[in-house]
C-alpha cells in the first residue's frame, strides 16, 4: 500500500506553491500518494482534492463568522480521513487560521506536520508559536528573518527561499512586451498594483489613479498600467476607465514589472515581486478606521511593507492609511519617476534586498526537507 500525504491550502497563492511542492515530490516518490484541499494547481500536480479552495477563501468578519460551522465539520472531516488511511504525514501551506486547529487535531492523531510558508507571527499573533512549538515537526519558511524568530524558540525550522526569485522574470524582450501593451519606446511607465481583493481594490484605486493623474503633467509621456486581479470584479476597476494613457491589464503584473519605471503598490506580495524585479516602488495600504486602529494596537513590526521587513530598514517609502491621498503618493514617487539616477541606483538596492531571499531552489529544497521531516525516505 502506498504512503500518502495529507496537503491543505485554503487560498490562491498557497495553491500556487502547493502544486510545485507536490511535483517535485512526486519525480522522485512517484508512489506517494497525496490528497486534501486545495486547487487547480495541486490538482494539476497530481492531488485528490476534497474541497476546493473557492470554499475555503473568505474575507471580512461576517463572512468568517458565517462558515465557523463549516470550517471546523472540515476539520473534523479531514482528522477522520486521515486516520483513516493511515496518513503518513501532513503539509500545511500557510492559511493558518485553519491550518493550526488542523495541526492540532493531527498531533493528537500521531501524525507528523510539516509546515510550509510561515504565520506571520512576526506581525502579530506571536502565540501562535506555542501551538507550532507543540505540534510541527519542521517549519519551512520563505523570509530569511523568520529562521532567526523560530531558531530562537527552539522550534525545527529551514530557510528554503522565496518562490519569486524564480517566478519573477520574463523570456520576453522588453520591446516585445512594450508592444503588446501598446506603449511606445520612450515613454515613462508608472505601474499601479492595487491588489488582489476586492476591497483592497476599492480602498486604493481611486488615490492610486488620482496620483497617475497628478504625475501626468510633471512627467512627458508617461502612460500608466493598472494591473487588474481575475479575483475581483471589472466594476471596482471603473475609476481607472476611460483614461487617456490608462492601459488595464489582467494577469500581466510581472511582465509590467519589466517594462516600467516605478511603481505604486498595495501592501503585499505584489511588494517582493517588485523587489525581485528591481523595480523602485511605494507600498501603500488602507482599511476602515475601526481595523486601523486594531492594526496600530497589536502590530508587532515597524513596517508593514515586506521589501523593508526583509531589509531590515526602511528600503521603501510606506504610505499608509490616512497619509494614502492621491498628493502624498504622486510626491513620494516622483523622484523615481523624474531622475534617473535616483531610480537607477534604488534599483541596485532592491536587487541586492532580493539577494537575501535565497538561490531560487526553493521547491527542491523544501521537498527534500518535507520528505525527511516526515519520515519518508525509502529504506
Amino acid at each position: 500500500m502506498n504512503k500518502n500525504i495529507l496537503i491543505v491550502a485554503g487560498e490562491p497563492s498557497g495553491d500556487n506553491i502547493a502544486g510545485p511542492l507536490v511535483k517535485h515530490i512526486l519525480a522522485k516518490y512517484p508512489n506517494i500518494d497525496f490528497w486534501g484541499f486545495g486547487g487547480e494547481n495541486m490538482r494539476r500536480a497530481g492531488v485528490d482534492t476534497l474541497c476546493d479552495i473557492s470554499e475555503l477563501s473568505f474575507m471580512g468578519f461576517a463572512e468568517v463568522v458565517r462558515h465557523i460551522p463549516a470550517m471546523f465539520n472540515r476539520l473534523r472531516i479531514l482528522k477522520k480521513t486521515a486516520i483513516e488511511r493511515n496518513c503518513s504525514g501532513a503539509i500545511l501551506v500557510d492559511y493558518p487560521g485553519f491550518n493550526l486547529r488542523l495541526a492540532e487535531r493531527l498531533y493528537k492523531a500521531n501524525i507528523p506536520i510539516v509546515y510550509f510558508v510561515s504565520p506571520q507571527i512576526w506581525a502579530w499573533k506571536y502565540n501562535r508559536i506555542n501551538i507550532i512549538r507543540k505540534c510541527i515537526s519542521k517549519m519551512l519558511v520563505i523570509l530569511p528573518f523568520e529562521e532567526t524568530i523560530y531558531t530562537d524558540a527552539g522550534i525545527p525550522v529551514k530557510f528554503v527561499g522565496h518562490p519569486f526569485v524564480s517566478t519573477v522574470n520574463t523570456n520576453k524582450k522588453h520591446d516585445d512586451i512594450r508592444r503588446q501593451f501598446g506603449i511606445e519606446h520612450g515613454s515613462k511607465v508608472l505601474l499601479i498594483l492595487p491588489g488582489s481583493r476586492s476591497q483592497e481594490v476599492a480602498g486604493l484605486i481611486k488615490p492610486m489613479i488620482g496620483a497617475y493623474k497628478l504625475l501626468s503633467p510633471k512627467i512627458p509621456n508617461l502612460k500608466c498600467i493598472v494591473a487588474r486581479s481575475s479575483n475581483v470584479e471589472n466594476k471596482y476597476y471603473n475609476p481607472a476607465e476611460n483614461i487617456d494613457n490608462i492601459i488595464i491589464a489582467e494577469n500581466m503584473a510581472v511582465e509590467a514589472m519589466f517594462i516600467s519605471d516605478a511603481a505604486i503598490t498595495c501592501s503585499g506580495s505584489a511588494t517582493l515581486q517588485c523587489t525581485c524585479a528591481g523595480l523602485p516602488h511605494v507600498i501603500t495600504y488602507v482599511t476602515n478606521p475601526i481595523t486601523a486602529m486594531i492594526y496600530k494596537n497589536f502590530i508587532r513590526t515597524k513596517f508593514i511593507g515586506l521589501t523593508n521587513l526583509v531589509a531590515g530598514y526602511s528600503a521603501v517609502p510606506e504610505v499608509l492609511l490616512r497619509d494614502a491621498t492621491a498628493e502624498n503618493l504622486a510626491s513620494t514617487i516622483y523622484p523615481y519617476l523624474d531622475d534617473d539616477q535616483v531610480n537607477k541606483n534604488k534599483r541596485r538596492e532592491l536587487l541586492q534586498i532580493k539577494d537575501k531571499l535565497g538561490s531560487g531552489d526553493v521547491f527542491r529544497i523544501a521537498s527534500e526537507e518535507a520528505i525527511t521531516a516526515l519520515s519518508l525516505l525509502d529504506k
